[in-house]
């Protein structure tokens, strides 16, 4: 039914959530389904997909899920601050790595039982036994040694599976606990992009498009837009300028560049 396909802006996450049904989604041809695996992620949780990127970014796919026949049906929940986001996505990787964790420890118990099967089924054979080709229980014993190549075969698909999902565990108890946030080469980088970030809003939000382009009129609209992602970028910046003063205390924050264009000093 046209009614269920309509997206809406997340103020929470700040991504577009589409909302489809099946079978809309599996009559659609090849290349449009490539639209949703392309710029969205399945969430089976919200039961919708979702943008990979910001919603102010994705103008391409507005434009392609509109020409589908896709609503705009305004925004939902409420926008939350960038140290709520960063607590938000520990939390969501704690239970990441908890599940995976879990994932792990069966498929290595399920590894070390194929395994202790097959060695088990492997020690009936007598030590160097070779098939007796021609012997009425030539084929009963080469099935039998395939069962048992391929239990091995089992084993060792499970031990990496576990492996994967060790790995998988790993990286999002890095995440969980913050620990980017005690890099001091991490944390710089974010705040020089922050202000880099800052310095492009605020030429916007005065109607240029270059350093040293002409100021022109914008619309409200555009300058609403531009106020509140300067207010996002600050929030991110003084987060970032905290975490980095809870590492060095000595901390400054560093002296806006500048370099020379066209033989005069302009600030970047």
């Amino acid at each position: 039914m046209e009614g269920d396909n309509y997206y809406v802006h997340n103020q929470e996450t700040g991504k577009l959530n589409v909302y489809t049904t099946k079978a809309f989604y599996d009559g659609l041809a090849d290349d449009q389904k490539k639209i949703f695996s392309r710029f969205c992620l399945w969430s089976r949780v919200q039961g919708c997909w979702i943008s990979k990127g910001k919603a102010e970014g994705c103008y391409y796919l507005r434009e392609q899920i509109k020409a589908l026949g896709f609503v705009n049906k305004g925004e939902v929940g409420e926008r939350i601050t960038f140290d709520e986001q960063v607590a938000r996505t520990q939390e969501r990787a704690e239970y990441r790595a908890e599940r995976a964790e879990h994932r792990a420890d069966k498929a290595e118990q399920k590894s070390d039982q194929l395994y202790n099967t097959a060695q088990k089924m492997a020690s009936v054979i007598p030590f160097g036994q070779p098939i007796l080709v021609g012997h009425h229980s030539e084929q009963r014993d080469r099935n039998y040694r395939n069962r048992i190549h391929n239990t091995f075969g089992k084993a060792f698909e499970e031990l990496d599976k576990g492996k994967h999902y060790r790995e998988k565990a790993a990286t999002a108890k890095e995440t969980a606990e913050g620990k980017k946030y005690s890099n001091p080469e991490y944390l710089t980088n974010r705040i020089k992009e922050c202000q880099k970030h800052l310095r492009i809003l605020d030429r916007r939000l005065n109607g240029k498009l270059y350093p040293n382009s002409p100021e022109q009129e914008i619309s409200e609209q555009a300058r609403q837009f531009y106020n509140n992602r300067i207010a996002e970028e600050n929030e991110k910046l003084e987060f970032f300028k905290g975490k980095m003063k809870a590492i060095n205390p000595a901390w400054c924050e560093p002296s806006v560049s500048t370099r020379k264009i066209k033989g005069k000093k302009n600030t970047l």
